[in-house]
C-alpha cells in the first residue's frame, strides 16, 4: 500500500498594520490588505487541493487572525497548535 506523500506548506501572516499603538509587537494585528488577502490565499489552497492536516501557529495576534482568515477561504476547519 502506498503512503500518502507529506508536504510542508509555510504560509507568513498576512501584511500588518504598524501605524496603530500597540503595547507589544505580540498585539499586532492585521492590516485592511492583509484582511483581504489571507481568504484569497485560503481560496488559492482550496482550488488547488492544500489542505494542511495540521496548523501549527503563532500565538501572535496577527498570525491568529491570518489563519482564521486562511480558513474561512478554505471553507474549513483546520486542528492547529498555538
Amino acid at each position: 500500500m502506498a503512503q500518502k506523500q507529506k508536504r510542508l506548506l509555510l504560509l507568513r501572516h498576512a501584511k500588518s498594520d504598524w501605524d496603530a499603538p500597540y503595547n507589544t509587537d505580540f498585539e499586532r494585528t492585521l492590516n485592511e490588505r492583509g484582511k483581504i488577502s489571507a481568504p484569497l490565499i485560503g481560496n488559492y489552497a482550496k482550488n488547488n487541493n492544500l489542505k494542511p492536516d495540521l496548523v501549527l501557529c503563532s500565538p501572535a495576534m496577527r498570525t491568529r487572525q491570518t489563519f482564521e482568515l486562511f480558513c474561512e477561504g478554505l471553507g474549513a476547519e483546520l486542528p492547529v497548535e498555538y
